[in-house]
Order: C-alpha cells, then sequence, then structure tokens
C-alpha cells in the first residue's frame, strides 16, 4: 500500500517537474541557470533528457563508441521509475546534484539545499585564500586519491566516461568556489603536480588529458590506513610509556621519603604541613 503510494507520489513529481526541465535546459535556459537531467537503466546504458510531450519522454542514449548522445528514444514517463536518476541544477558559481525527483522536489520548493549551498559558497569565499595556500603534503596525496576512487566507484549517471580531467577534480575539491579556484594559478599547479605523481606511481593513469583510477590505488590506500593505525598504536604506546614513567618516579619520590622520615633526616608531618600552606598556584609553578 505504501509502495503504490510513493510509486503514484514520484510519478505525479516527474510529469510536474518534466516541463520545468525541458523548458530551462542548456539550449532554451539561461545559461547560469539551467537544468541537466541523466538516467542510467538496468543494462548500464546512459540517456539524458531532451524532450517531454504529453506524458511522452525523449531521451538521448549515449554511444560509448562515438562518445555523444547519437541514439533517441520515447518512454513514458512512468518508465523512468525503473531507471537512476540525476538531476543537475546548473548556477553561476557551481552545480547542484540531487539523486533522485523526490529530493530534488523537497528542496525545490524548501530551498534548502540552496541556502545550504550560499553559505557554503560564502565561508569558501572567506577561506579560499588560506585554502589554496596550503603546503602539499603526502596526506593531501592520499585523501585525493581517496576522494577519486570513491567517485569512479560511485558513478552518476553523468559520468559517461570513468576517467576525470583536472578541472572536474578542481570541482570535485571545492565546487562550490570552482570559479575563483580555477583562476587561482597557484592552486591548480598543486594539483596537478599531486595528480602528477599519482601518475608516476602508477595510482593514476593519464589518457586523452582525462585521469583514469588504477587497481594500485586500492593497495596504496590500504598500506596508508595500516601506517596510520600503526603511527596511532606507537603515539598511544608512547603515552602509557611516559605515564608509567610518572608514577614510578612519583612511587620512587614516595619511597625515598619513607625512607628518609625513619631515618630522622625528613619531618613528613611538617612537611606536608609546609605544602598545604602554599597557593595551589605557586605549588603547580615549583613543581612543573
Amino acid at each position: 500500500m505504501l509502495k503504490k503510494y510513493f510509486v503514484r507520489l514520484k510519478i505525479k513529481l516527474w510529469k510536474n517537474k518534466l516541463p520545468l526541465f525541458t523548458r530551462f535546459s542548456v539550449t532554451n535556459g539561461n545559461p547560469y541557470d539551467y537544468y541537466d537531467v541523466y538516467f542510467l537503466d538496468v543494462n548500464g546504458f546512459r540517456y539524458n533528457l531532451v524532450g517531454y510531450n504529453e506524458n511522452v519522454v525523449t531521451l538521448g542514449k549515449w554511444d560509448p563508441v562515438l562518445h555523444s548522445w547519437s541514439e533517441y528514444v520515447t518512454v513514458p514517463a512512468q518508465e523512468l521509475l525503473a531507471m537512476q536518476e540525476e538531476i543537475i541544477h546548473f548556477r553561476r558559481h557551481g552545480p547542484l546534484r540531487f539523486n533522485s525527483i523526490t529530493l530534488f522536489s523537497l528542496h525545490y520548493y524548501t530551498r534548502i539545499a540552496y541556502v545550504k549551498n550560499f553559505i557554503s559558497r560564502t565561508k569558501g569565499l572567506l577561506s579560499s585564500a588560506l585554502i589554496s595556500r596550503k603546503e602539499v603534503r603526502s596526506r593531501d596525496r592520499i585523501m585525493l586519491l581517496d576522494l577519486l576512487l570513491t567517485q569512479y566507484i560511485r558513478q552518476a549517471p553523468s559520468q559517461v566516461i570513468s576517467g576525470i580531467s583536472e578541472n572536474e577534480v578542481i570541482d570535485l575539491l571545492y565546487g562550490k568556489l570552482w570559479y575563483k579556484h580555477i583562476r587561482n594559478e597557484e592552486f591548480r599547479r598543486k594539483i596537478k603536480l599531486i595528480l602528477q605523481s599519482l601518475v608516476i606511481t602508477e595510482d593514476l593513469s593519464l589518457k586523452d588529458e582525462r585521469y583514469f583510477i588504477e587497481g594500485k590505488a586500492i593497495s596504496t590506500i590500504v598500506a596508508h590506513e595500516k601506517e596510520d593505525i600503526r603511527d596511532t598504536q606507537q603515539i598511544k604506546m608512547q603515552k602509557n610509556i611516559v605515564r608509567l614513567m610518572i608514577v614510578i618516579s612519583l612511587s620512587i619520590l614516595i619511597i625515598t621519603l619513607a625512607i628518609l622520615s625513619q631515618a630522622g633526616v625528613v619531618d613528613l608531618g611538617r612537611l606536608w604541613q609546609y605544602i598545604l600552606n602554599i597557593k595551589p598556584l605557586r605549588f603547580l609553578l615549583k613543581f612543573v
């Protein structure tokens, strides 16, 4: 019963929003405010939305040989429910991506995603100068490689090629401010150097100015995670050794005072009264 209700709801949402997507497409809409809709069926074929008229949806089919949307198919709106969808709203300062028509409709009416996008852009605008001047470290390589591996595994319907370009990497890292960072040559050179280093270590391969994930990337990430675990264990062991040394030192001090007290060299009662009369802050400073 509940499943049928959600199916009817999704069909209604598609029929309500398809005219919007076709009216404000890349060819008919504002170049700074338009929609692209992509689909992926159970056979792995990818489609993009071309048109909609009286419950009939026209889709462009991606040809992996010709690398183009060379074939057009028509399907009823109900068949869209059997496909994985991705709705991209391209705006002046970067795209907003939605993985379902329900999620898009929710944010379209509530504007939650758009407000979050505005906050992210504002925050990024304030911190971009600092971010772009960070030093290149070995951890940056692993973080970038992990991001590219995740992107490769979770290929969205709009990603017709498994490889990724340098501009797309920058968009992944700071998509909300891509227009700023692409003009930031210092940041761009750092990303390019990291990508080139990953190609040298054979974690990535470069073909036609696109970077492709290789099988070695997984072993590199696993090795780095093992190294991280080993470092964490060593730091924990060092902390335990320091704690043990403090305990041993205090124990030796107490034993020494006890022996000196029995020998009549130190009066423990008088020493304790002296310590109690010292102000806490002064005592801590002297102790340190």
